[in-house]
């Protein structure tokens, strides 16, 4: 079968005509005019031009590119017609006022009000501006598929069964364009809790913008709460409890009366913060704003001035962030390090290291007080007057020679790893290693804390020195 073939053309023949003309865009008689494109039904002359109409426009061809607007002659633009009315247009009325001798930017009479005859944006109904409509707003369906009613509640149905919340607005919304007038949210709400598929959809008390109204799914304005998707029929965090329905009986109320915030449709003045009209048509005074714009030289950095301003050297923002030369980047550069910009760590101000840093106390030795060398590599004698005894915190003696007793509370068991007792005192049963520990009653092992370091002798507290098992440890590791 062929395309657009007459209905007794042959099966071979493409486009062909009831006569049998062979040639594309043949008209249907097939006279004189079958060999070219465009050519009228009865056969008559080729037109001139592709998208002309022959004889019945005698100006086909023209583009008028050269008339005047105003007088529609030739030879001169708008701007200089002899004929150009004294207040500008077409007419010579002030858009304003209507009043000839002005135009709208020279009026200073009160605008006079027009009656309107065009079209509403919001309703797409005639006599009406948007700012004046109550009507029902005209929907945008784009991305909503058009489906009859049975097919998109199935839909519907198919997607609060798989729990997708994104797939499940599309299909509401499909089910809406497809029922309008009788969509109902209450009962597809009720037909949800019935069939328990685990969405819920819930009417919240929010605020909105001043000028946002709240308009219902199939275009109803000045709606009193958001419509949410929720999988829970209570709210799952505390931030979201806010707004949120008591009972489900006044979450049926509310969504009789529910739907998404969108613009109004009226400019907000941003002087006085009222709807209507805006910055430049309020009548009350301007308010100064606050936050005045900044101009920063991208150059300098500073403020009050442009780059193109600035009379500074200008810098090559592809030179070495070091020196400053051109012809490497700041890793290959061959000059020290520079600390310009550089912030200390120690005083937290700029130009230097914190290695550099003058403000601090210098790193003196704890044994000696010299400031060419620290305590671990002084080659000087322990001197005791620097030195803090470790078990009563006195300077002058080390903690073997501390006449005080011994300060349990700074001692930590090895065994269980408490603080205040040894292991010799440790109630915590002992625990098992492969060998002999030595961590008897003697003590005299690995790990002696030093409990017993008065009790046993000299030969008991050495490593494996083979002394005798009388003095109860059982000798060393």
């Amino acid at each position: 079968m062929s395309w657009d073939t007459g209905a007794d053309a042959g099966p071979q023949d493409w486009a062909t005509g009831p006569s049998a003309g062979d040639d594309w865009g043949a008209g249907d008689t097939g006279a004189s005019a079958g060999d070219n494109w465009g050519a009228t039904e009865a056969g008559g002359p080729v037109q001139e031009a592709w998208g002309s109409t022959g004889d019945t426009n005698p100006d086909a061809g023209k583009t008028g590119d050269d008339d005047c607007r105003i007088c529609k002659e030739p030879g001169h633009f708008a701007r200089d017609c002899p004929s150009k009315p004294e207040g500008g247009g077409l007419t010579g009325e002030c858009y304003n006022c209507g009043q000839v001798g002005h135009n709208k930017a020279d009026c200073t009479n009160e605008r006079v009000q027009r009656p309107f005859d065009g079209t509403c944006k919001l309703c797409n109904q005639q006599g009406h501006h948007a700012m004046d409509c109550t009507s029902r707003r005209q929907v945008d369906w784009t991305g909503i598929p058009e489906m009859d009613a049975e097919a998109a509640w199935t839909a519907l149905i198919d997607s609060a069964k798989e729990k997708d919340l994104d797939t499940f607005r599309v299909c509401l919304r499909a089910y809406a364009r497809a029922t309008m007038e009788q969509f109902n949210l209450p009962d597809v709400e009720q037909a949800l809790r019935e069939a328990k598929l685990g969405v819920y959809l819930i009417a919240k008390q929010q605020e909105v913008a001043i000028n946002f109204t709240i308009v219902d799914l199939v275009g109803n304005p000045d709606r009193e709460y958001v419509l949410t998707f929720q999988l829970s029929p209570k709210p799952r965090r505390a931030k979201l409890a806010q707004g949120w329905p008591e009972s489900p009986e006044q979450n049926m109320k509310r969504l009789a009366s529910c739907g998404f915030p969108q613009d109004c449709g009226r400019p907000l003045c941003g002087n006085c913060g009222e709807l209507g009209h805006i910055r430049k048509h309020c009548k009350q005074e301007q308010v100064e704003r606050e936050i005045e714009p900044e101009i920063k030289c991208v150059n300098c950095q500073e403020t009050g001035h442009r780059a193109r301003d600035c009379t500074k050297e200008r810098v090559n923002p592809f030179a070495c962030k070091n020196c400053k030369q051109e012809g490497h980047n700041a890793k290959d550069c061959p000059e020290p390090r520079s600390a310009e910009g550089v912030e200390c760590r120690k005083c937290n101000e700029t130009g230097h290291f914190s290695k550099d840093c003058p403000n601090v106390e210098a790193r003196t030795c704890r044994n000696c007080g010299s400031a060419d060398h620290i305590a671990k590599e002084c080659d000087q004698p322990r001197n005791p007057d620097t030195v803090t005894c470790r078990n009563c915190e006195k300077i002058g003696h080390f903690s073997r020679d501390c006449p005080e007793p011994k300060n349990w509370e700074k001692h930590k068991c090895s065994n269980c790893g408490e603080m205040g007792h040894g292991p010799k005192r440790c109630k915590v049963q002992a625990a098992e290693s492969g060998g002999n520990t030595g961590a008897g009653d003697g003590g005299n092992g690995w790990g002696d804390t030093g409990d017993t370091a008065g009790t046993t002798g000299a030969a008991d507290s050495s490593w494996d020195t083979g002394a005798g098992e009388s003095s109860g440890g059982g000798g060393g590791w």
